[in-house]
């Protein structure tokens, strides 16, 4: 009998390897913190990026290789305060996606990303006004497998 390939954790996968890429410059969080909280993080780290898995499939490669392949899309929200510069989600949201763009090859503990796509570019996702945050946010894919081990 075959023993089952679990699918990696993709959503963990594209927050650890944007974390690495952006560094000191935002922080990337799979979920938000609420209220005060949110303020608090913003002014420490200057942009906040949240990475929220809205849909995607998985599906087993073929009938000779029993590995699966899984294909989340993300909606990626970028946030900065509105000072110093109005623009300073737009850029974090640029370099996101320029980053997103070298991920193929990249891997983690949990799996490898094998190529990536995007649906919709960096546009802005207005906040409750007067909040003074700026959002910018886009539709990204990802193609991830389980890490190879050895046999």
């Amino acid at each position: 009998m075959a023993t089952p390939i679990a699918l990696p954790d993709a959503k963990q996968i594209a927050i650890d390897l944007l974390q690495a890429a952006l560094g000191d410059t935002a922080l990337v969080l799979g979920e938000l913190p609420e209220g005060e909280a949110f303020n608090t993080m913003l002014a420490e780290h200057g942009g906040l990026v949240r990475v929220l898995r809205i849909g995607g499939l998985a599906a087993l490669r073929g009938w000779s290789d029993r590995s699966v392949i899984d294909q989340p899309r993300f909606s990626i929200d970028c946030y900065a305060p509105e000072k110093p510069a109005i623009g300073a989600a737009m850029r974090l949201a640029l370099r996101v996606r320029a980053e997103w763009e070298m991920l193929p090859g990249r891997s983690t503990t949990d799996g490898i990303v094998t190529g990536t796509s995007e649906e919709t570019g960096p546009q802005d996702r207005p906040e409750e006004p007067n909040t003074r945050v700026r959002r910018v946010g886009m539709t990204l894919g990802m193609s991830v497998r389980p890490p190879r081990t050895q046999s």
